[in-house]
């Protein structure tokens, strides 16, 4: 029997002609915004479980402190282990975990806002030789000369996210050198974290022959905060050309 012959060449699976052509600068334009809150979504996660875990735990020993003491003088050494377990969770712990995650944000930022100056010298193919000198050592000082010279974009224009930041850099390299109580630093770094503390956490002066201070992070909304400004500021950025 005669078999029919088939061009198995001009067979598609599917028609690509029917789907949109979108470059990739059209592609990162936009998910780039959707792409930074999937990365940040982990971070709110955590900050919202923690904080609810250490609440519900101070909460949790306060009201054993509390039955306790119905007692009289019989359980008095039950109800003071009670007493000194509410102030470790609603301080010491609390503490510590609030650093850390300020230190955790700051090192997301620090490192997306390289990531994407990297990122907008890839797409726009730049010439080495047509770059403006920028500071050695990625960071921060890198992105903000990086994003003035070469992406053209006005730093009076992201001057309130990169002011937070900055100051969020003083205060990021006084935790990580385990020094946030009895410290003196230059009035510079102690104006910059003076001003950061406004609504967001306690900076406490004491005065003797010199002055010393103290950090006292008690609000929590404060590490949620530094989403948002990190947030603000890629809104700003993707409608220069600067994507996450």
């Amino acid at each position: 029997m005669h078999r029919e012959k088939y061009n198995f060449n001009s067979i598609k699976i599917y028609d690509t002609s029917m789907f949109p052509k979108v470059s990739r600068e059209e592609f990162l334009k936009e998910s780039h915004l959707y792409q930074l809150n999937l990365a940040l979504k982990p971070y709110e996660k955590y900050i919202k479980f923690t904080e609810d875990y250490l609440d519900n735990q101070a909460e949790n020993f306060q009201q054993k402190h509390l039955e306790s003491l119905q007692y009289e003088n019989e359980n008095w050494k039950v109800s003071e282990e009670y007493a000194q377990k509410m102030i470790e969770v609603d301080n010491e712990f609390a503490q510590r975990y609030r650093e850390s995650i300020i230190v955790q944000l700051y090192s997301f930022f620090e490192r997306a806002i390289v990531d994407s100056c990297e990122m907008y010298y890839s797409n726009k193919e730049l010439d080495e030789s047509s770059l403006n000198e920028t500071p050695d050592k990625p960071g921060l000082d890198y992105a903000k000369v990086f994003l003035k010279n070469n992406a053209g974009i006005k730093l009076k224009n992201i001057n309130e996210e990169l002011d937070f930041f900055c100051k969020l850099r003083t205060l990021r390299n006084r935790i990580v050198h385990h020094r946030t109580s009895f410290f003196s630093d230059e009035e510079g770094k102690i104006n910059d974290i003076r001003a950061l503390s406004k609504n967001r956490f306690k900076l406490i002066a004491k005065s003797d022959i010199t002055t010393f201070y103290f950090l006292y992070f008690d609000n929590p909304t404060f590490s949620l905060e530094i989403i948002e400004k990190i947030k603000s500021l890629y809104c700003k950025l993707g409608q220069k050309g600067v994507y996450y």
